[in-house]
């Protein structure tokens, strides 16, 4: 297919700007429902294990900045909590609230049912397919972007 490269680019940004502009996530911002995500992805699967900010920034690509007023948003609203950790006092850990875990919940449940819709419209193989070639693209263009050899930092790039 010629131009491949801007059409898949093209459909990248269309779904980009579906997730974030569509407010899918409707009643809370964008970067305040990835950060809930991951929290909350974390708590099913590790129920013993906490995040930092600084996990946060690396899992988003947040700036750390721009993290903190993302977690002094989500502290505000009653969403998370942060608590140093026990072995470390300089190291602050951050979780879902649990008497507020069901505002996230409904925000995700919303989600997880727009997601549901598209797999039965593409048919689980095919999800699985796009699943996988997704999240090839993302590692690919993420190790571009932090390998100065890959990403033509420092060169001059092609033409």
């Amino acid at each position: 297919m010629e131009n491949l490269n801007e059409e898949l680019l093209a459909v990248w940004l269309k779904l980009s700007s579906v997730v974030n502009n569509e407010r899918i996530v409707s009643t809370i911002p964008y970067n305040e429902a990835h950060v809930c995500n991951l929290l909350y992805r974390q708590r099913q699967e590790s129920p013993d294990t906490y995040l930092t900010a600084t996990d946060l920034c690396g899992k988003t690509r947040i700036l750390k900045s721009q993290m903190n007023k993302v977690l002094a948003s989500l502290e505000r609203r009653g969403m998370i909590e942060r608590f140093p950790a026990k072995d470390d006092r300089r190291k602050a850990y951050i979780r879902l609230k649990e008497e507020n875990l069901g505002q996230f919940e409904a925000v995700h449940a919303r989600s997880i049912a727009l997601v549901d819709q598209a797999i039965a419209r593409l048919g689980e193989e095919a999800a699985v397919q796009a699943l996988g070639l997704l999240n090839r693209i993302a590692d690919y263009i993420d190790e571009s972007l932090t390998d100065p050899k890959q990403s033509g930092r420092g060169h001059s790039l092609p033409r």
